[in-house]
């Protein structure tokens, strides 16, 4: 069992990477395959959604919008991961940015802050079902 739960943390964290590394490029595609279809997502705006398709449609709003349009996820430490189950993981994450106006027309800065991601193995893959991110610290 311990070298499935170091598969499964491997396979979650290469998942994690994956986010950052499309939410950074706007590649929406690469992001929507690494959601389920019911993922959710509470971002560290406040801003809600409910379904893949809206989780990647405010994703790429919030891009767009002048707090985020230069930001770039720097990292996504993973804090730890708990299997509650073989195929549902609870990940304690750190997450790092540039290029952050928050305010929107104050200088950009580096910020960090709390998130949390549920995931699942579906069909031998893991996936994002849920996010939880805090604003950031100030």
């Amino acid at each position: 069992m311990a070298g499935d739960a170091k598969a499964a943390e491997a396979a979650v964290a290469w998942v994690l990477e994956a986010r950052r590394t499309a939410w950074n490029e706007g590649d929406l595609e690469s992001y929507r395959h690494l959601l389920t279809s019911d993922a959710d997502l509470v971002s560290a705006t406040g801003k809600k959604s409910a379904g893949r398709d809206a989780l990647v449609a405010l994703s790429a709003e919030q891009k767009r919008q002048p707090s985020y349009r230069d930001a770039t996820i720097t990292a996504t430490q993973i804090d730890a991961i708990r299997l509650v189950t073989p195929d549902v993981a609870l990940v304690d994450a750190t997450y790092r940015m540039t290029g952050v106006r928050i305010p929107a027309d104050s200088g950009a800065r580096a910020v960090a802050g709390a998130i949390l991601f549920v995931m699942v193995q579906q069909n031998g893959a893991w996936r994002i079902a849920s996010i939880r991110a805090l604003p950031p610290s100030p």
